[in-house]
């Protein structure tokens, strides 16, 4: 059997994940609150109702995910972050080229986070169960390491790590090295 990889989290990623579960208890609790009626709805076994398969339809799809994220339970690793501060870790900030190939090199400023990341803000969260945060978590500023999505190859220079500091005036954000 081929064991599946652990799933490393932070303590806050760990308690969004719990939360996760409980969303999707919740959403078959109210799934089932319309069962009998719908059933009762249709003549005879209740298949005839539509209300009642598309219940059962969403039953069955949110059993699955409830399930899996059970299973999951058993790979989550709670890691904690570290005191070094050369070293990438949970909710660090840092800056990396990142090229395919000598000719196609990318700056980016990353956020290493231990849940789910969010790619639409201002710094670009990567969770360190994705490829590119499982590659440069525990690694040092000036090292290069890699990656693959699919059948593409990546290289990661990690040139920075920075510290992002309220600003005392206001609510602006400020990026210092």
């Amino acid at each position: 059997m081929n064991e599946k990889e652990p799933i490393y989290l932070d303590q806050k990623g760990y308690e969004e994940f719990l939360k996760e579960i409980e969303s999707i208890k919740a959403s078959i609790r109210q799934n089932n609150l319309g069962r009998r009626e719908a059933f009762n709805s249709g003549a005879g076994d209740g298949w005839d109702s539509p209300e009642f398969e598309e219940i059962e339809r969403t039953s069955l799809r949110l059993a699955g995910e409830l399930s899996r994220k059970l299973e999951d339970l058993d790979r989550i690793i709670i890691v904690e972050k570290s005191n070094d501060s050369d070293v990438i870790d949970i909710g660090d900030i840092f800056t990396a080229d990142i090229s395919t190939c000598p000719e196609d090199v990318r700056e980016m400023t990353l956020k290493l986070v231990g849940s789910n990341g969010q790619l639409g803000g201002e710094i670009k969260e990567v969770s360190i169960n994705s490829p590119i945060g499982a590659a440069t978590y525990k690694k040092r500023v000036g090292d290069t390491c890699s990656y693959s999505v699919g059948d593409r190859d990546f290289s990661v220079f990690i040139k920075e790590k920075l510290d992002l500091q309220k600003e005392e005036d206001g609510p602006v954000k400020k990026l210092t090295k």
